[in-house]
């Protein structure tokens, strides 16, 4: 009788009972106790003949170079370490950023205690990498090495030499990653090969991933290749590609498009307007001014082409046509029936402008809703943040509060200061009456927060989450300065 006979037929004695199974209790239980383990049991392991893991290095940074350069372990300041500690248990991901960037400001490693956690939310929210990365240490990038979900954080931030040949063989954002690294340390070998294998790449992704490796130390010289780049026929490839040359004051496209706002548009007594009889009179674009418009449709009619052909110039083409300041300019198209597509246009180089506070104020009243938020979220920081308290005079609280959680943190002293004062200003929606707003302590300046802490509580003056998550800040604050004060 085989083993699952035998277990079938001592389980079928203990359904009918030990006694009409001719047995007795005790026997019955001891032959299912034995046969169960035989027969339901797990089998033993293999042995294994891998050798254990190496002893775990000591803790320091991969980018300090000699001990005196060496980053400090966070045990030897159990401040920041109290910190760090308290801001895994509130989950608070901004906070955890902010830590990250003070503790790299002051060469400090995360203590091996943390180390699991910070590479487990790394892992799930691919965003905190590169923050994450820096206070992993030589001892968190050594146990990132044994999980391969961690693998991302074992490669170290020093960089190498990359193989071009190689780099195209990676997988997804690694392949742009290796391109881009490789563009910082020879931008002229990575202009030669991209030049070289653009065409051999069947693939449109492949191509448009070459051309996004040049906005690293972009420059003139790359322009042959973008205007090359134009005549794809993928639209990715082409809108990158369009992207980047945009970005290049001086370049052909900027001068096509220059050409096209002086005889397309004519200032008249209300502003800026369409010359009836001239290209954007047209339902459709012509092949030429077609192909330095993005293919992805948010640049369709007139509005779109408008848009595109002020994006495609610096700001200094309006101050010189105006012949005033930026300012002026700002105001002067502000005032016409295109208004929102030629400022939107206008906020996409702003960055080069001699002053790029009065666009961005004017770009953000000619547009409403979300087009508004969005063109915010693309201002640098600071810029964002002090063109929303520019125009933020009439909105209601719910539009402040949005606005500001587009801004990313943490904001500038004079910026927080701003901010606090037009909250304060506010009254409350009924659902956060007396409760103080969530982006302005999460993100708004520690320093200022913490000196207008009696302000802060009398004006809102529930006990909230918020509030910790400030008091953290604080404490966050005070462990690092005090560590440079010992210094």
């Amino acid at each position: 009788m085989t083993l699952q006979a035998e277990w079938d037929e001592a389980v079928q004695a203990a359904l009918v009972g030990a006694h009409r199974a001719d047995t007795t209790p005790s026997a019955l239980l001891d032959r299912l106790a034995a046969l169960g383990v035989a027969a339901h049991g797990a089998e033993l392991p293999p042995p294994i003949d891998t050798p254990l893991l190496p002893p775990a290095p000591a803790a320091s940074s991969p980018a300090a170079s000699s001990p005196a350069t060496a980053a400090a372990d966070v045990r030897a300041h159990p401040a920041a370490g109290s910190v760090l500690v308290q801001i895994l248990a509130l989950d608070d991901q901004v906070l955890l950023t902010e830590w990250c960037g003070m503790a790299k400001a002051a060469r400090v490693v995360a203590d091996h205690r943390e180390l699991p956690a910070l590479l487990g939310l790394g892992t799930a929210h691919p965003g905190l990498r590169p923050a994450v990365s820096a206070v992993l240490g030589t001892r968190g990038r050594w146990l990132a090495g044994i999980r391969p979900a961690w693998a991302w954080a074992a490669a170290g931030v020093v960089a190498e030499e990359v193989d071009l040949d190689e780099a195209l063989d990676l997988p997804g954002t690694s392949r742009l990653a290796a391109l881009r690294r490789a563009r910082n340390q020879d931008p002229a070998k990575v202009r030669a090969f991209v030049a070289e294998r653009f065409d051999l790449q069947r693939r449109a992704t492949d191509r448009q991933v070459l051309i996004s490796a040049l906005e690293v130390n972009l420059g003139p010289d790359d322009e042959p290749l973008l205007e090359r780049a134009l005549d794809d026929r993928a639209i990715g490839v082409h809108d990158e590609a369009l992207r980047l040359l945009r970005t290049l004051p001086a370049s052909a496209l900027a001068e096509r498009a220059a050409e096209r706002l002086h005889r397309g548009l004519w200032r008249t007594a209300d502003g800026f307007d369409v010359q009836s009889e001239e290209l954007w009179a047209e339902t459709t674009p012509d092949p030429e001014e077609a192909r330095d418009l993005m293919r992805d449709g948010s640049e369709a009619g007139v509005a779109g082409r408008l848009r595109g052909a002020a994006a495609s110039v610096p700001p200094q083409h309006w101050t010189a046509r105006l012949q005033t300041d930026d300012a002026g300019a700002a105001a002067e198209l502000a005032r016409g029936p295109w208004a929102s597509a030629l400022l939107r246009g206008v906020a996409q180089n702003l960055r080069l402008a001699d002053d790029a506070r009065p666009w961005a104020v004017a770009a953000t009243r000619a547009l409403t809703g979300m087009e508004q938020l969005e063109m915010l979220g693309g201002l640098p920081a600071d810029l964002a943040a002090r063109t929303v308290v520019e125009v933020s005079r009439q909105w209601n609280y719910d539009l402040l509060d949005h606005a500001c959680s587009q801004l990313p943190g943490p904001w500038s002293p004079r910026a927080t200061e701003d901010l606090l004062d037009r909250y304060t200003g506010m009254r409350d929606p009924r659902w956060r009456a007396g409760r103080p707003p969530a982006v302005l302590l999460a993100r708004g300046d520690a320093e200022v927060l913490g000196a207008n802490w009696d302000r802060i509580t009398e004006r809102w003056p529930e006990h909230t989450v918020e509030l910790d998550v400030l008091r953290l800040r604080m404490q966050l604050r005070e462990a690092f300065n005090h560590r440079e004060e010992s210094q």
